[in-house]
């Protein structure tokens, strides 16, 4: 367990976008988000806004979309993997305060994102929320061998290497919502361009976010197997063809060509503290001590399942 005294702590900084510029609403998904302009640098960031759970038995409680999404990101960094920046975000525009994420656009002038789910349609694996038996890895694999990797990654490593660095980041977060539209390829809007993999993004869907205050202490002490945080952990389940534990996703990209790469995004991490230390970053008014205690076993547990074997 990481050392609970904050003191050694250096948090994440939280960004106040009250007097930032709206430039449009994304409609895309289903969380609340915007385009703001940072009034400095008339860069475009999407902001997003953390939801809420409205149990029937029970208040309602702001889920940790915010946190999961920020510590994932410094997870990814601690990888070495290209990821979408991300930065806490607060708005006090209204009768109270929003919190959620700012992410960077990663687009340059000219540049669109095309996702996932298109890709694979014009390959022939026609994919959508209801239909996703052709939902694989294998069919990723087919997909990302037209693809040039993310920029700044290291010469050599092809964008199929790099999407199983982003099995390697969801194993490792327990993120279950690596859908069809949660990845893409950025290319120039002219038909033909070269498309190169996108950076990784939205991982909110992980460490636990969604649980509240109550269920983590409980499952923090408790002596059942399978309501322990490792038990939780064990029980994640992804949009994938066989709606497998991301870890098995991992090993079923692994058939392909093996688990060269695992060890690569893997071997950039010193030890999991590197991991761990983000989740005590995130500032106390963000993030309770029990989902910070929750979030590390569970990332603590996929650690040891996915380095077995690892040299």
């Amino acid at each position: 367990m990481a050392d609970s005294d904050d003191t050694r702590n250096e948090f994440f900084d939280e960004i106040d976008v009250t007097e930032w510029p709206v430039s449009e609403e994304e409609d895309l998904g289903t969380k609340p988000k915007r385009w703001l302009i940072h009034p400095d640098t008339d860069e475009r960031w999407l902001m997003k806004d953390a939801t809420f759970s409205e149990p029937k038995v029970g208040q309602p409680y702001r889920k940790g979309d915010d946190w999961a999404e920020r510590i994932a990101f410094a997870v990814a960094q601690v990888l070495g993997l290209p990821a979408a920046e991300v930065e806490l975000a607060v708005d006090h525009s209204g009768a109270s305060p929003v919190y959620g994420t700012l992410c960077r656009n990663v687009l340059e002038k000219g540049e669109s994102l095309v996702a996932g789910n298109v890709i694979l349609g014009e390959l022939g694996n026609h994919v959508s929320p209801k239909f996703r038996d052709r939902y694989t890895v294998e069919a990723i694999f087919q997909a990302t061998e037209k693809l040039a990797p993310p920029i700044g990654v290291e010469s050599g490593v092809s964008a199929w290497s790099v999407f199983v660095g982003y099995l390697v980041l969801d194993a490792l977060i327990g993120n279950t919502d690596r859908h069809e539209e949660n990845w893409g390829a950025i290319g120039l809007a002219e038909k033909g361009s070269e498309r190169r993999l996108s950076p990784t993004f939205d991982h909110a869907s992980s460490l636990g976010f969604m649980l509240n205050d109550q269920d983590r202490a409980e499952r923090l002490s408790s002596k059942d197997g399978n309501r322990t945080p490792e038990g939780y952990a064990e029980r994640a389940k992804t949009h994938f063809a066989s709606k497998g534990h991301p870890i098995a996703i991992l090993t079923d990209a692994e058939r392909i060509c093996g688990r060269e790469d695992r060890a690569r995004w893997l071997g950039h991490v010193g030890k999991v503290d590197d991991l761990i230390k983000p989740i005590w970053a995130i500032p106390k008014h963000r993030m309770s001590t029990p989902a910070r205690e929750f979030a590390e076993r569970l990332l603590r547990h996929n650690w040891s399942k996915m380095t077995s074997g690892i040299d």
